[in-house]
């Protein structure tokens, strides 16, 4: 899993980047400079962001809305009073810092269903069934084509 994470505290960067190698098979870039990390985002399209709300007086909030389709997003800060905002913009998880490697892993977890359903629902929409009839003792194959919509 390819994650991205952008926060303005090098300690923060530094729990996330221990717990993503404690998690394992996570692939982990971080940025403490806002736009270089949102940039490197949109080039990269991560399976997860994690984003702080305030990265040097520049809103993580408004980062978020730029966010490429597929970019599952996590924000770690100390203001809960921002939690509306994040969800508003369909964050999966709202982690309050200072957070738990247990309430960290959580939220990766729920990432990691989403994507699961999402390559479930890709591979039932690309599925194609096909029955063999018996037919004055001949079989005929036929394609089922499922329109999901």
């Amino acid at each position: 899993m390819r994650c991205i994470a952008i926060d303005d505290e090098p300690v923060a960067l530094s729990i996330i980047s221990q717990y993503c190698k404690r998690i394992g098979n996570i692939e982990l870039s971080v940025y403490s400079d806002p736009i270089s990390g949102i940039n490197n985002v949109i080039e990269t399209n991560p399976d997860i962001l994690f984003l702080d709300i305030d990265i040097n007086g520049v809103s993580g909030v408004e980062l978020a809305k730029s966010l490429p389709k597929g970019t599952y997003l996590i924000f770690t800060t100390a203001y809960a009073q921002f939690a509306l905002d994040g969800f508003e913009l369909n964050a999966v998880d709202y982690l309050y810092k200072p957070f738990s490697f247990s309430r960290f892993e959580r939220a990766v977890q729920k990432v990691r269903d989403l994507l699961q359903m999402q390559k479930l629902v890709q591979e039932k929409l690309s599925a194609s069934k096909e029955i063999t009839i018996k037919v004055e003792y001949q079989n005929c194959g036929y394609t089922i084509y499922r329109s999901y919509g």
